[in-house]
């Protein structure tokens, strides 16, 4: 079975379900990336979302007994409508521990969207830095493999406390050795048995090939404090503010406060 992270994303679909219905998938394959992050691949029951890569849907199962909560789609639109899920668990959390201790193989649940911004823009053509922490990986998944279809540097770094915390490490190993302008580094701030590391924020201009983000456009996604921090780098390191994006994942990802925002446009 080939695997979302792995497939060919743009592909044209004629049965969509439009944002705020709520649809059905079903688990297709369910793993642990790492000792707290759930790997889910969902596929249509009948009709389903249409998103671009980098947005966000609102898992629950099918009665509703669970809250619903948001998490980033980890892969780019593709042919067969899979969509991958990247699930912490929270200790107190409800929905990530029913995504991790009870979702199998077979099961239905229940998902809407999609939403976010945090997306490509045609406004930009530069090369293009993503900086990733713990399943902030998701939407940068989703990023790095719509813009390996196209021409433009990709750099992805991702940030760990231990090796068994890299998502995807040897993916995205061949993934650069297959492409010459996509570079993948992974930084351990807490390897086992050696002093703890720098964090990525602190040491990033060492691990580019140039420290100047003049034209790069940059994304961050992880912990909030991560994202604050690795923008802040990023603008002293020459990236433009407009050229800067961010996205801030949280311990139980409520959907939204007090309102939920507009419905985002069908995919480009």
């Amino acid at each position: 079975m080939s695997s979302p992270a792995d497939a060919s994303p743009r592909e044209s679909l004629s049965v969509w379900a439009d944002s705020w219905e709520e649809v059905s998938y079903r688990v297709i394959a369910a793993h642990s990336a790492t000792p707290v992050v759930r790997d889910l691949v969902l596929a249509p029951a009948a009709a389903s979302l249409q998103h671009v890569a980098g947005q966000y849907l609102l898992l629950s199962d099918v009665d509703h007994r669970l809250p619903e909560r948001s998490y980033s789609i980890a892969n780019a639109p593709r042919q067969d409508r899979w969509l991958r899920l990247l699930i912490t668990r929270y200790g107190a959390g409800r929905t990530s521990t029913w995504a991790h201790d009870d979702l199998r193989p077979g099961d239905e649940v229940a998902v809407s969207g999609p939403f976010g911004t945090f997306t490509l823009s045609d406004a930009h053509d530069g090369p293009v830095l993503l900086l990733a922490a713990g399943s902030g990986l998701a939407p940068l998944a989703a990023l790095a493999q719509e813009l390996l279809t196209g021409s433009r540097p990709v750099t992805l770094i991702f940030s760990g406390r231990t090796r068994a915390d890299v998502i995807d490490r040897a993916r995205y190993l061949r993934l650069a050795s297959q492409h010459a302008r996509f570079d993948y580094r992974y930084l351990l701030t807490r390897p086992r048995g050696e002093p703890r590391a720098p964090r990525l924020p602190e040491c990033l201009a060492s691990l580019l090939p140039e420290p100047d983000l003049s034209g790069w456009e940059v994304f961050t996604a992880g912990p909030g404090d991560f994202v604050s921090d690795a923008s802040r780098a990023a603008l002293d390191l020459g990236a433009a503010r407009a050229a800067v994006h961010g996205e801030e994942f949280f311990a139980d990802p409520t959907p939204w406060g007090t309102a939920a925002p507009e419905p985002t446009e069908r995919a480009r």
